[in-house]
């Protein structure tokens, strides 16, 4: 009985034992409440009391959990010190720890190349270690080296988790890699992870920036329960394809079928797709929301309501929506710059970019402002300024260049940037074509159309306005002509006023007026349209058939009888055939409906502003 009394109570714990699971418990709840200090002071006082066996037991959990603490509260200098102690003391190899201390250097290490030394020298990698280590690519702003860790776990035989494939998925979303991204949603479902909202919503968003709209809508509709992230990551999918009403129709499903109140992002969203439909009741019923839901205030959701109003043409709501933010970012000011701009503010636009932080999107939007005013000089002053920045390659920049110099007549040095950038959109395109013709150079701006044809740029409802004109003014009717079909037959484009108007210059000022008037006749949407009978109203004035150019001025008459032109121009048909009583008739009429001849306009650049002068001309009695 003593024997058995005796090996019984050599289990017992001892009291040391006992006194130290207790210390453990108190360690830890000091880590979880942020109390590193204290959490510290009590991990020295263990260290002093416990055995060795119990150390190299019970230690590597403890000391996990302390560098976890440190990576919480930002204290990078205790956490150095930590990893002093445990590579003296052997812990190091831990798994736990090992882990622990890669977060630790990836989330507080102002140098990533430090976390991947120490990744490299772990001795035991598991999957935390690699996912650990490929966000942590992802974060520094190298999603490629993040897909060639993910490829590199792989072939050392490692199975990914969830969260591998959320990161992989995200770095696939930040380079466009949709055809590995695709083979990585193959995965997801090999593994069973498709129903994963957190890898559904990383999912979403690489479709999304890979313009597959209706992929991002068959995941979405496929998920039994999707939750407000994934709603969100559909919002924000489809505004970036351009699909607003889509987004928009998604964004009211959220809170009306499934509940969930919309965060900041979906919100800011939101805005987005109705500041591009130009739908303002429901911007400011947005607007209400995001106030009482305790958003008003957040930097992204106040930017996106000044570009909302901005974009909805009410600048002065957008202007008050800014002055209320208590912190502004170059979004919200190039939102509030952009708005001016669109509503042809000119020069506020230049006031407001000299105060404001600079980013890339307030040059181009400056650029614009500086062409709309054809003033060279500034645009030459903000150029220099977007050099001294360090020449950003920015598309969007040098596309505002091209056009700037192009629209102040400086159309060789517009050519020349365009031929230095390495990436031309459509827009650029569109700028050069625009220039040449608008400076005379109408061969020039075919032939650039011609390349930019051979290069599977496909030309837009703009270009083929560009072109046309180019046409009208270089006498080129056989191209204007052969442009025209294309632009329906080819490229499905169907023509607008603008391209009417060309084709009736462009016939007008071959002489070809009876097929010109064929044309607008045949044209059952614009067929009454004034503008068109002033387009050929304009090119009766040099015809030799007095029948036809009276015949188009009754026309005009009859259509907008307060254009002075086409009464000037019927007098002088009647004058040029020797009907004197029947112009100095027309002459009266113009009289008796009181239609007055509008003064010629000029602008005169005078010092660093652009005043208005008129000029008026003695009227016709």
């Amino acid at each position: 009985m003593k024997l058995f009394l005796k090996r019984h109570y050599t289990q017992l714990p001892h009291p040391h034992f006992k006194h130290y699971h207790s210390k453990q418990s108190e360690l830890i709840q000091l880590c979880r409440e942020g109390s590193l200090s204290d959490a510290v002071t009590l991990l020295c006082s263990i260290n002093a009391k416990i055995t060795d066996e119990q150390n190299v037991v019970s230690k590597p959990v403890i000391y996990a959990t302390v560098v976890h603490a440190c990576t919480r509260s930002l204290h990078f200098t205790v956490g150095l010190q930590l990893h002093s102690h445990l590579i003296k003391s052997g812990l190091d190899a831990d798994r736990f720890v090992g882990n622990s201390l890669l977060s630790f250097y990836f989330k507080l290490g102002s140098d990533f190349n430090d976390t991947r030394r120490f990744f490299d020298g772990l001795p035991y990698k598991d999957v935390v270690s690699w996912s650990s280590m490929i966000s942590g690519y992802i974060r520094v702003g190298k999603p490629r080296s993040a897909i060639g860790l993910y490829l590199e776990m792989l072939s050392i035989g490692i199975e990914p988790n969830a969260f591998t494939l959320s990161a992989v998925i995200k770095a696939c979303s930040d380079i466009r890699e949709l055809r590995f991204g695709k083979c990585l949603h193959g995965v997801v479902v090999r593994c069973g992870f498709e129903c994963n909202e957190v890898i559904a919503a990383a999912l979403i968003d690489m479709y999304g920036r890979s313009c597959r709209s209706s992929d991002c809508r068959k995941l979405f509709d496929e998920m039994p329960e999707p939750d407000a992230v994934c709603c969100t990551s559909v919002i924000s999918a489809f505004t970036r394809c351009d699909l607003y009403r889509e987004a928009l129709g998604v964004f009211y499903l959220m809170f009306r079928k499934y509940g969930f109140m919309p965060d900041w992002f979906t919100f800011g969203s939101a805005l987005t797709a109705l500041g591009n439909l130009e739908r303002l009741r429901q911007g400011k019923q947005v607007h209400a929301q995001v106030i009482t839901g305790g958003f008003h205030g957040n930097v992204f959701v106040d930017s996106s309501l000044v570009d909302m109003y901005a974009k909805c043409g009410v600048v002065e709501e957008s202007q008050r929506v800014f002055d209320r933010m208590e912190k502004k970012n170059t979004v919200s000011w190039s939102s509030l710059l952009g708005g001016y701009c669109r509503k042809g503010e000119f020069e506020v636009v230049i006031e407001i970019f000299r105060v404001m932080e600079k980013d890339l999107y307030s040059f181009g939007t400056v650029l614009r402002a500086c062409a709309g005013l054809a003033n060279e000089k500034l645009g030459k002053e903000i150029h220099c300024q977007y050099l001294k920045r360090g020449s950003w390659r920015d598309i969007v920049v040098e596309s505002a260049l091209v056009d700037l110099y192009a629209k102040c007549g400086c159309i060789d040095f517009a050519h020349r940037i365009f031929l230095k950038m390495s990436v031309k959109n459509l827009i650029t395109w569109n700028s050069m074509i625009g220039g040449f013709a608008q400076n005379g150079r109408g061969e020039e701006a075919v032939r650039i159309f011609d390349q930019m044809i051979r290069e599977r740029v496909e030309p837009d409802y703009i270009s083929f306005i560009e072109v046309l004109f180019a046409c009208s003014h270089s006498g080129l009717v056989d191209q204007g002509k052969k442009y025209f079909v294309a632009m329906c037959e080819d490229y499905g484009l169907k023509a607008g006023i603008e391209h009417y108007s060309c084709m009736v210059d462009l016939l007008g000022r071959a002489g070809k007026i009876e097929e010109a008037e064929d044309l607008i006749i045949n044209a059952e949407e614009f067929k009454r349209n004034p503008s068109l009978w002033a387009a050929l109203l304009g090119a009766c004035a040099t015809t030799t058939n007095p029948t036809v150019a009276e015949r188009i001025a009754k026309k005009m008459i009859e259509l907008k009888p307060d254009y002075h032109l086409s009464y000037v121009l019927l007098a002088n048909v009647y004058r040029s055939v020797g009907r004197w009583k029947d112009s100095q008739t027309v002459w009266k009429q113009m009289q008796t409906r009181g239609v007055r001849k509008i003064p010629g306009k000029s602008w005169i650049d005078k010092t660093s502003f652009n005043p208005l002068f008129c000029t008026s001309f003695p009227e016709y009695v």
